[in-house]
């Protein structure tokens, strides 16, 4: 289970994903997370830096959906302005949402050709792994706006990240040495 908490990667932003070398690289559907990825909790409205990325992204050639947690008309709203499927109510860790956003998406795409977006272990990283995907982990956008069990995640996490440290120290150190000296600058 702790292996699966370690993502294929980190960076800062999702502005700072090398999108071309992961086109290159044969990925063609992103799944990414909403709250704290793409936009802060206080966000009603996409951003116009959240209208560029997308738009970036899609002309590298990439499909987007959204698969978020929450249950609010927020995640309909977001994905409906920014032209995006999505699912809300994903229940990550769990498979269910993230197998659906396989479904509703433009083709079948091969489990190799998927990368998932999130700024959570608990959640994002945990259950795309489970599935087999290639993760990238970012740093949350503004943590002091996080919902109860969000923050438990967060909890839970600091314990995990020290078993990982632990047991896995080569591993820590390629995906989440930066990941936690940034999640400490917040």
């Amino acid at each position: 289970m702790i292996k699966k908490l370690i993502p294929s990667c980190y960076y800062k932003t999702i502005n700072d994903i090398p999108y071309n070398k992961l086109y290159e690289n044969g990925f063609r559907l992103i799944l990414t997370d909403l709250d704290n990825t793409l936009i802060s909790y206080l966000e009603k409205e996409p951003t116009l830096e959240l209208f560029n990325w997308k738009k970036m992204v899609e002309e590298i050639g990439f499909e987007i959906i959204i698969v978020s947690n929450s249950r609010k008309e927020r995640v309909k709203n977001f994905a409906n302005s920014l032209g995006l499927k999505y699912v809300k109510f994903a229940k990550k860790p769990t498979k269910l949402g993230l197998k659906k956003a396989l479904r509703i998406a433009s083709h079948k795409y091969a489990l190799s050709e998927v990368v998932e977006i999130g700024d959570q272990l608990m959640t994002d990283v945990y259950g795309s792994r489970r599935l087999g995907l290639y993760t990238i982990l970012v740093k949350a956008i503004d943590k002091k706006t996080e919902i109860l069990p969000t923050k438990i995640n967060r909890k839970l996490e600091n314990h995990f990240l020290m078993k990982i440290q632990k047991k896995y120290p080569k591993l820590y150190a390629s995906a989440l040495v930066d990941y936690v000296r940034d999640k400490n600058d917040n």
